[in-house]
């Protein structure tokens, strides 16, 4: 059975992998010719960019946004059945904060952050510098809340691991 859940996050990682990739420069060797359209001159390499940077042709950073909750511009990006789990959110939120001594408002705020987490996760196939850094803040807030919840641990791991096999930072 654990098969076929990673079966999934295998391909995404490759298909994330393969775009972020896909027209990366390739290293030079000193021996090599200068290559004839490139443009650096007879037996100059082409310029690498410093180690743990992307090359020249791959975007260095994703846009910032707030928190996937509050801020409007992150919001705006959403659909419509996403923006659904975002007043979910905001109204369970409301309700705990009036009483952060009652259990239940904080169980049913953990599975509110939860569902969102997990359908900017679901989003994040189609834009993955957009919605997984929110994915991973909504996994974060939820561990804030319940430092046991097995799924926000497991989920946020796997974005986790997503950004490391491509050799990139997680997002703050």
């Amino acid at each position: 059975m654990k098969t076929v859940k990673c079966v999934p996050m295998l391909l995404l990682a490759a298909g994330l992998l393969t775009a972020a990739c896909g027209d990366a420069p390739r290293p030079v060797s000193s021996n090599a010719p200068a290559p004839a359209a490139g443009g650096y001159g007879a037996g100059t390499p082409a310029p690498t960019p410093p180690a743990g940077q992307p090359p020249a042709s791959v975007p260095n950073a994703a846009p910032k946004y707030g928190d996937p909750v509050t801020d409007e511009n992150f919001i705006k990006l959403l659909k419509p059945e996403t923006l659904a789990l975002v007043e979910k959110v905001r109204k369970c939120q409301k309700d705990y904060d009036a009483a952060p001594q009652n259990a239940a408002l904080k169980r049913q705020l953990v599975a509110a952050k939860v569902e969102y987490g997990n359908a900017l996760r679901d989003l994040g196939q189609a834009g993955p510098r957009i919605y997984y850094p929110a994915a991973l803040r909504m996994y974060r807030q939820v561990l804030a809340l319940d430092p046991d919840n097995k799924e926000a641990l497991e989920k946020k791991k796997e974005i986790e691991l997503i950004y490391q096999s491509m050799g990139r930072p997680i997002p703050d």
